[in-house]
């Protein structure tokens, strides 16, 4: 067990190398930017809607 919480703590800690990494590093920040602009989006459109 130990071993494999060692192998995790070595591959969560090793940094990405690559274009590909950067790739899903920057699609993952787009993606999260995204959803955060759509639930804020639908909350101010649910909020407008039941004021008015």
């Amino acid at each position: 067990m130990e071993t494999a919480l060692d192998d995790l703590a070595r591959i969560l800690t090793a940094p990405r190398t690559g274009w590909r990494g950067r790739l899903s590093i920057v699609a993952l920040q787009l993606a999260g930017n995204v959803a955060t602009g759509l639930a804020i989006g639908l909350g101010i459109a649910v909020g407008l809607a039941l004021a008015g």
